[in-house]
């Protein structure tokens, strides 16, 4: 494979295409029902290895101290998937929900 500082004619097409097939929704829509939209992008702290351990540090003194609340965490295995999906579907679930997978 080549590697090109520029894309080419038919990328910017392929964009196009997915951009155009994107679904739409009403930002407000989400507000109301309590629902929300969350990215992360923590690709640039992949060799900012000293920067992230001090944030870590941070953060677990922090919640050492009391002065950071971790949300409550639920796990399930992966074959009991459809638990987890039915806790979310009831609206039941606080916090966040973890499914395992094997290693």
């Amino acid at each position: 494979p080549t590697v090109s500082s520029t894309l080419s004619p038919w990328h910017w097409l392929r964009m196009a295409k997915g951009m155009a097939s994107m679904p739409t929704f009403e930002p407000m829509d989400l507000v109301l029902s309590s629902k929300s939209i969350h990215g992360f992008n923590l690709s640039f702290f992949a060799d900012e290895t000293d920067l992230v351990d001090a944030y870590m540090a941070q953060l677990l003194a922090w919640v050492s101290a009391g002065q950071l609340r971790v949300a409550r965490v639920e796990t399930f295995a992966f074959d009991m998937l459809p638990a987890a999906h039915a806790l979310i579907q009831g609206g039941q679930s606080v916090g966040k929900i973890v499914c395992e997978t094997a290693t």
